[in-house]
């Protein structure tokens, strides 16, 4: 008898959980919430639909319980602040029931990307090119076993030029210090003539003296680094070079642009993050390097990121200090799959992955030295940090130093030149895109560069065909790309590729036979008849299961309706299955 009851009140449980509104996930009447990470808890991000005009909009606000604190008209993102009388949640639950709204999320927190202060490493006997007194302790540049990135092999060709802009995305710039002052950008339509802290607008920008970047976390002229992580950042990207001074950066001549979102704790809101990232895109910033990271997906964010692209921006972010794999767990804004990102991971001296260092096949792109890296600190010192962090600004400053040498070159094909240069290392192969560790003198090269090369996987498909794209350039023009494959070891066979858009190319190879085993690369040539090969790739025509891993996201932000109980009604059948099955054995258990 006391089996029998239960029994049924478990069944009773299981139907009551059934009813609209009174889910065991959730209060009545409170919608079921599910964030990823941090998020201002009485803020909303809210975007409209394409033809909901801006009156319509505001008035739509308002009828949700919310008030615009911004606009980002960039890409039509309005930030509200929850209303008294309303609660955050009433808040979400009337706008995603608003029909003319396309998305909305919470306004996400982002930190820095670093880890505690690596203890100082012994320093290797390291040519005395440039006079920087502290360049020895700058592994990552060079050191006597070539686990470097060729950085004094690089400055044999340039050195980095003013004209280029690289948007420091961070807690700002200690930009008085003595390795970094001369490198400040400086906007050309707020300074000089006294400009700089006139109280006008000059530029028609809609920000006030914004002559050496903006604060956005007090909406000030002063992008004061006082945390240190942003200085640090910039002076890996671009401290002043062969000034007999500190360190150095990769470009000895460049243009930091402070972007302060972060504060003295190292962290920021998603609402500041996109400001930033609008101001860099639309004050001329050819390179954004991002140390941060946090929180879920957001539509907001990846829409500011495109709208940099669209300014054609290099977005250069860090893949993350948990260990982990980003291809099944997401980090952002690393992982947004936007054309212009680089998601970078660290490595350490021996050209080993960082053990901190987040990885992922499909969706971290290179790495670059991570480990107890040198560079500036406020108020003239110098400091030893870890992380994807320090890691990053080594790829901002290539690109950089890439765009100093070629200036005409858009954003696509500084990546193309960055990830198809790398030193190949056998222990970052399968880790990551490239399988291999910046090279920034080889990304300088005038030979013809190859990258993102399609990396079939094992499959079951006998009837082909396998498309294998690639992206080329040159200095000049590429004037052939062939793609080279062989069967189970036989014979090479050479496909000319065909142009399908601008530096990319594709090519096939015939279906075949199961247990074929496909080897392949691809090989441009230039109009001076210099030729560079791919790696080269392989994979079976086999019915076991494929190799290889499967990026992975999902959304950030989403709410469970009470009309929709067809999931809900399925997962309490089942569970009651189990649990009816689990009291049954347990009684034939005591039967025994």
């Amino acid at each position: 008898m006391r089996g029998i009851t239960v029994w049924f009140i478990l069944v009773l449980w299981g139907i009551v959980g059934l009813l609209p509104g009174n889910s065991v996930a959730q209060e009545r009447g409170r919608p079921q919430i599910q964030f990823q990470g941090e998020y201002r808890e009485n803020e909303l991000l809210v975007k409209y639909k394409a033809g909901i005009s801006r009156a319509q909009a505001l008035s739509s606000l308002a009828n949700n319980g919310l008030e615009v604190v911004e606009y980002y008209p960039q890409i039509g993102v309005s930030l509200g602040r929850v209303r008294e009388g309303t609660t955050f949640h009433a808040a979400v639950e009337a706008c995603q029931n608003d029909p003319a709204i396309e998305y909305v999320e919470p306004n996400y927190i982002y930190h820095i990307i670093t880890t505690e202060k690596a203890p100082a490493a012994a320093t290797a006997a390291m040519p005395l090119t440039p006079n920087d007194p502290r360049f020895r302790d700058l592994w990552g540049f060079n050191q006597s076993n070539d686990r470097d990135i060729d950085a004094p092999e690089a400055w044999d060709i340039q050195t980095g030029k003013k004209e280029i802009i690289v948007a420091i995305i961070d807690t700002g710039i200690d930009y008085d210090h003595e390795d970094l002052k001369e490198n400040i950008w400086l906007n050309p339509g707020e300074s000089g003539n006294g400009k700089e802290n006139n109280g006008v607008d000059d530029d028609g920008n809609g920000f006030v003296d914004d002559y050496r970047g903006w604060n956005f976390i007090f909406d000030s002229n002063d992008p004061w680094d006082d945390n240190g992580h942003g200085t640090h950042v910039a002076g890996t990207v671009g401290a002043v070079g062969n000034n007999g001074k500190g360190v150095v950066g990769v470009n000895w001549r460049v243009s930091l642009m402070p972007l302060k979102f972060l504060d003295r704790e190292g962290s920021g809101s998603l609402s500041d993050a996109i400001q930033a990232i609008l101001y860099a895109a639309d004050n001329g910033a050819h390179v954004m390097s991002n140390s941060w990271g946090g929180g879920g997906f957001s539509q907001a964010l990846k829409d500011a990121i495109e709208y940099a692209r669209s300014k054609n921006a290099l977005f250069v972010a860090a893949a993350g200090n948990d260990s982990n794999n980003n291809d099944r767990s997401a980090n952002y804004p690393s992982n947004y799959e936007v054309p212009n990102v680089v998601a970078v991971a660290a490595t350490d001296r021996g050209d080993n992955l960082a053990s901190f260092s987040n990885y992922g096949e499909t969706t971290v792109d290179l790495a670059a030295p991570g480990v107890s890296i040198l560079s500036c600190a406020p108020r003239d010192r110098y400091q030893l940090l870890s992380g994807t962090s320090m890691a990053t600004p080594h790829v901002s400053g290539a690109a950089a130093l890439i765009l100093a040498q070629y200036p005409n070159l858009n954003y696509r094909q500084v990546l193309i030149r960055i990830l198809g240069t790398v030193d190949r290392k056998s222990n970052l192969a399968g880790r990551m895109v490239t399988g291999g560790r910046l090279n920034v003198a080889r990304a300088l090269t005038t030979d013809p560069v190859v990258a993102l090369v399609t990396p079939w996987k094992n499959t079951p498909d006998t009837s082909g065909p396998y498309k294998v794209s690639a992206e080329a350039i040159d200095d000049g023009g590429i004037a052939q790309m062939n793609l080279h494959y062989s069967l189970n070891g036989g014979a090479e066979n050479v496909v000319p590729m065909q142009q399908i858009g601008p530096d990319k190319y594709e090519a096939a190879i015939p279906g075949q036979p199961l247990e074929t085993t496909i080897a392949y690369f691809v090989e441009a040539t230039d109009n001076a008849g210099n030729k560079t090969r791919s790696r080269t790739f392989s994979f079976r025509i086999t019915t076991e299961p494929a190799n290889g891993g499967n990026c992975c996201g999902a959304l950030g932000f989403s709410m469970e309706k009470n009309t929709h109980i067809g999931t809900r009604a399925f997962l309490a059948v089942a569970n009651l299955l189990v649990l009816i099955g689990i009291i049954g054995a347990a009684g034939r258990i005591r039967r025994k």
